[in-house]
């Protein structure tokens, strides 16, 4: 524990988040919610690296004030609890204005438990550094046992605050709205047993006993998993449909690629240019389009000729529906072996229309056939075949 290592984690990985959100451009932080959502998880990652014992000793080093980390983080964590709850109010909706007075006192409220925090620090006598265990610590010394508990008091206010509001929600929402509530309410109970085992360190001090190990050893891990779970529960209707989205894309992208690569030097070199670093919708839209490049310049020696020979052999074996699709990619595979010679001798009597590139589950079905019918694999051979001839 004294590594640090159970804060920095979670630290990095809410900055990693917070930088992915920035990135999303400037104008989105006009929005209450892309905005409140940002401050969170800078907020969150700051709190969790200034929370570690090595930072702390750093800052208390460098400050040459004992203890001066206690304020830092105890204010930290009460700006957190202040973006939690004005998150909350403009997630929930309702009219502009009561949004913006609830924010308002929100913010005017934790903004004085902030100052009282920092006035309690002055005024309180805490020679000693203790980057573990000062609230056990220093439990019953004068100004610095009321700066811990008024730390703990807002904390748990907004907690139950937030508690209430998910709770109420819960029921009347579906999606990913439902799953981030249900991520922040596993947070908040995550969140309530940190909050009882400090609570319950801190009176065993009142009492004379020895209950450290409860704040220690026990709280630390409980307040990382509520911060983390609480900030993927905002975060998670923001990035969730995004990343559903680009999830399905790649799955989609991937599946297409036989039929991309059969396609590839038919395509517009503008059109087709896909670059490593586009996001899955992307890489999608660009690779759709360079499809239909190639497909197009395809169709004018599309013969349907070798399309219903290769549907008499496919329907022997498959049903109706997907002895079409390996008819049409047997078609398609044959007209882009024409295609490449550019030679009108190629060019069929009887021209075929490809129907399957309509349909994305049919397209998906025509780039799988390309890649394996040993139908498509024969129209494709007997195609270069016959071009071979003509230029014999």
């Amino acid at each position: 524990m004294s590594s640090g290592i159970v804060f920095y984690i979670p630290g990095l990985l809410l900055l990693l988040a917070a930088v992915l959100k920035l990135s999303a451009g400037r104008p989105l932080w006009r929005d209450p919610l892309v905005a409140s959502t940002g401050l969170i998880l800078l907020i969150g990652s700051l709190v969790c690296i200034l929370s570690a014992p090595p930072t702390i000793r750093f800052v208390n080093d460098v400050t040459g004030v004992a203890n001066f980390s206690a304020p830092l983080v105890y204010a930290g964590l009460t700006a957190l609890s202040a973006g939690y709850l004005v998150l909350m109010i403009n997630w929930e909706g309702g009219s502009p204005e009561r949004r913006r007075r609830a924010s308002l006192l929100v913010m005017g409220v934790y903004g004085l438990v902030i100052a009282g925090i920092w006035v309690l620090f002055a005024l309180a006598d805490v020679p000693v550094e203790r980057a573990r265990d000062l609230d056990t610590y220093y439990a019953n010394t004068p100004y610095m046992r009321e700066m811990i508990v008024l730390y703990l008091v807002a904390h748990t206010a907004a907690t139950v605050a937030l508690m209430v509001m998910s709770v109420r929600w819960l029921r009347e929402v579906r999606g990913m709205i439902r799953r981030g509530l249900t991520l922040i309410v596993i947070g908040l109970f995550f969140d309530g047993c940190y909050q009882s085992v400090k609570y319950a360190a801190m009176a065993a001090r009142w009492l004379g006993r020895d209950w450290d190990v409860l704040s220690t050893v026990v709280s630390p891990p409980l307040v990382m998993l509520a911060g983390i779970t609480c900030a993927c529960g905002f975060a998670l209707p923001r990035i969730g449909p995004p990343l559903v989205n680009n999830a399905r894309a790649w799955r989609r992208y991937r599946r297409l690629l036989p039929l991309s690569a059969e396609l590839r030097t038919q395509r517009a070199p503008a059109t087709g240019a896909i670059r490593w670093w586009d996001p899955p919708v992307r890489r999608l839209a660009r690779q759709e389009i360079s499809i239909w490049d190639g497909v197009l310049a395809c169709s004018p020696y599309l013969d349907d000729q070798v399309r219903a020979t290769a549907y008499d052999k496919a329907r022997a074996t498959l049903a109706a529906d997907e002895a079409e699709v390996v008819a049409e990619a047997a078609m398609l595979a044959a007209a882009r072996v024409q295609a490449l010679r550019r030679d009108s001798a190629g060019m069929p009597s009887n021209a075929g229309t490809l129907r399957s590139i309509s349909t994305p589950h049919q397209m998906v079905g025509l780039a799988q056939a390309l890649a394996s019918s040993p139908i498509v694999a024969e129209a494709r051979r007997r195609s270069a075949e016959r071009a071979a001839a003509d230029h014999g």
